[in-house]
């Protein structure tokens, strides 16, 4: 048991600037395969550490100290500041067919009649309903929105 603690006192004093940036690179790929951001921060802290050590010569225990101070920073504020932002933007219309009919062009299948009928979306043909008029076949529409499975649609 004693053996065991020296060696990890051994491979402890042994961390140098080039092993601190070689772990960073090493978290740095398993966020690459993961994805997840949180092994970011610990790579990032691992790197920052490399370059202090680097300038500054330290003795192991303030490079883990530094190393698990920078990680608990970083982890905070990139779940709080960073996070957030890499989910933002505009949502997708990929898994929402609804969304992505909203002002297409269709075409009437069949004359509408008290103002329901058929449209011809893409190679399939859905229910239809207009507020005003009955629309002839033939006749182009624009999707207005989307109710269940049928289209409110208007005139062009």
């Amino acid at each position: 048991m004693n053996n065991d603690a020296n060696l990890l006192v051994q491979m402890l004093e042994s961390m140098t600037g080039t092993k601190w940036l070689i772990l960073g690179v090493l978290l740095l790929v398993l966020e690459v395969i993961t994805g997840t951001t949180y092994i970011l921060w610990p790579a990032v802290a691992a790197l920052i550490v490399g370059v202090i050590v680097f300038i500054l010569p330290l003795g192991w225990e303030m490079q883990f100290l530094l190393f698990f101070i920078l990680s608990a920073i970083l982890l905070v504020a990139g779940h709080k500041y960073v996070r957030p932002k890499m989910k933002g933007g505009e949502p997708s219309d990929l898994n929402d067919r609804a969304r992505s009919m909203m002002g297409m062009r269709v075409k009437a299948v069949a004359d509408f009649e008290t103002g329901m009928g058929r449209v011809q979306v893409g190679d399939t043909q859905w229910r239809a309903s207009i507020a005003e008029g009955n629309p002839a076949a033939g006749t182009e529409l624009r999707v207005v929105s989307v109710k269940g499975t049928t289209l409110q649609v208007e005139a062009l």
